[in-house]
């Protein structure tokens, strides 16, 4: 009976020693996110909820050897080059002490902010005065009233990046239902100039952290979006490790 019963006890107590293991997992894990949660947050100075999501199996674990893995981070309310925005971001082979082997994040810029980013910015604005930026799937719009008549226009802009900042290139014009090149808009009654005042314009977008690579530009409905690259980093700077001691 007791060579029957073996198996059986071998089995229930291995089906225990893994609900345990599982179970301390989960508990590493949330552990594990909290910290890299606040330490995201006070290095990024937000001022909205920060949430980090570790991806894989058993990734709680694999924390307590300083592998952490794959991380997932959100933060609401980052403010950067005077302007609000919210970040979501994608870190590979994450170790305890902050290094990297590369990443990717998205910087969301809601449309009213780049509004105000505008209007702060002179040469951006000298373009998009009395104008509403907006977007559709065609990309960035600038809508509202021109000339001396007061027409209302729709002005459809490709995005684009730079190592400075962000360029908004106006393409095309919608005025009386017709839609035409931003070139041949200044003979229309009323508009004369606004070809001149839409010519393309580049917003600057602040020193980018040291690893960190803008890579395009596009429109969504919770406003801009500027795509970037992380660059692989060995460890976090003094600044991080401040912050995850806090």
């Amino acid at each position: 009976m007791k060579l029957r019963r073996t198996p059986a006890l071998i089995a229930a107590g291995t089906v225990i020693t893994l609900v345990g293991v599982f179970v301390a997992d989960v508990a590493v894990e949330h552990s594990a996110q909290d910290r890299i949660a606040r330490a995201a947050g006070c290095r990024l100075q937000a001022r909205g909820p920060v949430t980090a999501e570790l991806s894989g199996a058993f990734a709680g674990l694999r924390a307590l050897t300083g592998q952490v893995g794959s991380v997932h981070l959100a933060a609401e309310g980052v403010r950067r080059a005077d302007t609000d925005m919210d970040i979501k971001a994608d870190l590979y082979d994450v170790t305890r002490d902050g290094g990297i082997s590369g990443g990717r994040a998205t910087a969301t810029i809601p449309y009213e902010a780049l509004q105000k980013r505008l209007a702060d910015s002179e040469e951006a604005a000298a373009g998009a005065e009395g104008l509403t930026v907006g977007g559709d799937a065609k990309g960035l719009t600038l809508t509202g009233t021109v000339g001396t008549l007061g027409l209302p226009v729709t002005v459809h802009a490709t995005t684009s990046t730079t190592a400075a900042g962000l360029t908004i290139t106006p393409t095309t014009v919608t005025v009386l239902g017709r839609e035409l090149p931003i070139a041949t808009v200044s003979g229309l009654p009323g508009a004369a100039g606004l070809a001149e005042r839409l010519a393309p314009r580049t917003v600057e977008v602040g020193d980018l952290p040291e690893g960190v690579s803008l890579t395009g530009a596009r429109t969504t409905g919770a406003g801009l979006s500027l795509d970037a690259s992380l660059a692989k980093s060995a460890a976090s700077d003094t600044d991080g490790k401040d912050c995850e001691a806090a």
